[in-house]
């Protein structure tokens, strides 16, 4: 097995150790021990090949083909899926439609564009905001998809300590445990007068192909995702958000610029996405991110290690993800700090 296919073994076997996710947790082990499916990822694009795009590859392959043999494991295709070890069929599955899955693996990224990381992002720009609370926000998302995070503000985000921020009657209803040291008092942040995103590959809310892939991209485990997804895009497609074709490195300076504006407060967001920029050019986008003027932060929920400047004891290959604050005021930079932790996807946080 070749250096790189090791490395991509060791993040399928991380995956699986770090979710509770019965279906795919098995499919990650099968797969981490099976040179012929692990294989398959030798197609992905650069900082792609993840178990994420792999999970997200054969859940596209089943919910475009309910019949296929391993369709009957996946909650979001058989009412009631068998119990027992899905890694055979899976496998078979996978091996009996491998050109096709090599094609996606080759073609598509992950974008995982879950709305409930509305949960996270609102605590984030709470605490991104505080020392400005009447200082309207221009949120721009880097890694943004089809840009379903930026409509936070129109959506109801809720905590299990019973703090709710957005409208009551959104049918966009996002919820998260409250983990925290101190209970989460308050979500509350400035009305979003701008908003923008950033993709290498965005999609509109109108490409019902393209739409289906994210669909695919979720989670089938979880139950509620795909109703909460498909909601969040009827709500917006009639007022989509503006997300650019662009690179987070190279193209980043010049949105930045687009939308510096010193009345308002630049508030710049990443959720898994800096993590698959190069190391070596992640100081970069911060870089560009404190050039704007006035009031500009930088909100991150981001693996362990990924961001620079910002600090944190936990391991790499841990399955949290870390809640971080750079903020800069008037050409000056603060001091970078860790809020806390999070799930990926917004089921639950743990501020310090």
């Amino acid at each position: 097995m070749s250096d790189r296919l090791d490395r991509v073994r060791r993040y399928f076997l991380e995956f699986a150790a770090g979710h509770d996710l019965p279906l795919y947790a098995a499919i990650c082990r099968g797969a981490a021990d099976d040179p012929d499916v692990l294989g398959l990822m030798s197609s992905a694009q650069p900082g792609q090949a993840r178990p994420v795009l792999f999970l997200a590859a054969v859940h596209d392959l089943v919910l475009r083909n309910p019949d296929l043999p391993a369709a009957q494991w996946f909650p979001s295709v058989a009412a009631t899926p068998p119990q027992g070890d899905p890694w055979a069929t899976v496998r078979q599955t996978a091996l009996d439609h491998a050109d096709e899955l090599r094609h996606t693996i080759a073609t598509r990224t992950t974008q995982t564009n879950e709305v409930n990381r509305a949960t996270y992002l609102a605590a984030l720009l709470h605490a991104a905001t505080c020392d400005r609370p009447d200082q309207p926000i221009t949120l721009l998302e880097v890694g943004a998809s089809a840009g379903l995070l930026l409509g936070v503000d129109r959506y109801r985000v809720r905590l299990s300590s019973g703090v709710a921020v957005g409208p009551e009657d959104s049918p966009v209803d996002c919820f998260g445990e409250d983990r925290s040291a101190t209970t989460v008092s308050s979500l509350d942040f400035p009305p979003i007068v701008d908003r923008r995103g950033l993709d290498r590959d965005p999609i509109s809310l109108d490409d019902v192909d393209r739409l289906a892939w994210l669909r695919a991209c979720l989670w089938p485990e979880v139950p509620g995702r795909v109703e909460r997804f498909d909601a969040a895009v009827e709500l917006l497609r009639t007022d989509p958000p503006r997300v650019d074709r662009g690179d987070m490195v190279a193209d980043l300076p010049d949105v930045i610029r687009d939308l510096a504006d010193a009345t308002t407060h630049l508030v710049v967001f990443s959720s898994w996405a800096l993590t698959y920029v190069a190391p070596d050019q992640r100081a970069a986008v911060l870089t560009a991110i404190g050039a704007a003027p006035g009031a500009v932060s930088y909100v991150s929920a981001e693996p362990p290690s990924c961001v620079p400047g910002l600090p944190s004891d936990l391991p790499q290959g841990t399955a949290e993800t870390v809640l971080g604050l750079h903020r800069w005021r008037d050409g000056s930079a603060l001091t970078p700090v860790t809020l806390g932790t999070c799930q990926s996807h917004g089921a639950w946080l743990a501020l310090d």
